[in-house]
């Protein structure tokens, strides 16, 4: 936050490392976009947009595969998609997503799985 609130109108998105953050697991829908919960409380999309941050500048960032994530963080890709719509629908938000790692995911299978509503609903948009 102290970073955002000196720079903030100059940077584009920020991409959050939603994973292997000790005991703040980020595995549901509600501890990933609603309430973290401890020990980072305060860190879920929309406390950040509740603390200022725009909540389309916040890339959501999580492991591609369960073994990419070192302890905790880790969605099955129907559950991430399935939150991820919910985000959009629910809260407007629409920043997208990134995955730990691109080897994990050389053929975009995953991703494209994650964001397919989302790619959707944001080229309806234009």
């Amino acid at each position: 936050m102290t970073i955002h609130n000196a720079v903030g109108n100059l940077i584009d998105f920020y991409n959050v490392q939603f994973y292997n953050q000790g005991n703040n697991s980020y595995d549901t829908y509600d501890k990933l976009f609603i309430c973290s919960g401890t020990p980072f409380q305060g860190t879920s999309v929309s406390e950040l947009a509740k603390r200022g941050v725009n909540i389309n500048k916040i890339v959501v960032g999580k492991p591609c595969l369960q073994k990419d994530a070192v302890n905790t963080g880790w969605m099955d890709l129907n559950t991430l998609k399935n939150s991820i719509n919910r985000a959009h629908k629910e809260g407007g938000w629409s920043a997208g997503v990134m995955f730990w790692q691109f080897s994990s995911d050389k053929n975009g299978k995953a991703i494209m799985t994650v964001i397919s509503e989302l790619k959707q609903a944001c080229i309806g948009k234009n």
